[in-house]
């Protein structure tokens, strides 16, 4: 299968599991609703920026989401950046892609597959 984006050699990493069962989760959008740009890798919105400590060039890659609402809203809509961004549920299933537990916990980060259509798997979040 194909990703979304063009990924580097050994991207996702061979940890990373292939979405097989539902899985809900969330992730910080600009607009509502939301649009293809609010689901960008970090290395799309910024090509040629440098790799934040910590993290791969694979990952820059990949989409940040976490599996529990509460850490979005703790981790990410409080920080500064995410000043005026909304929430939003995403209902991944098979064909969706591949994902990874990264740092918290909660914390992933998901490779979609190309064919995935996002857009029709996300609705707006109350927080």
């Amino acid at each position: 299968m194909s990703f979304r984006e063009e990924l580097p050699a050994n991207c996702p990493p061979p940890d990373a599991g292939e979405i097989s069962a539902p899985l809900v989760v969330f992730r910080a959008v600009r607009s509502l609703p939301p649009t293809e740009a609010d689901f960008d890798s970090l290395r799309k919105n910024n090509p040629k920026g440098p790799i934040p400590a910590g993290i791969t060039e694979c990952q820059m890659r990949g989409l940040s989401v976490f599996t529990r609402k509460k850490d979005c809203e703790a981790r990410v809509l409080k920080l500064p950046r995410y000043k005026n961004h909304s929430l939003c549920r995403v209902q991944l299933g098979q064909g969706a892609g591949k994902i990874q537990q990264t740092f918290a916990p909660s914390h992933h980060t998901w490779w979609p597959f190309a064919s995935f259509n996002i857009l029709a798997h996300c609705v707006e979040e109350s927080p």
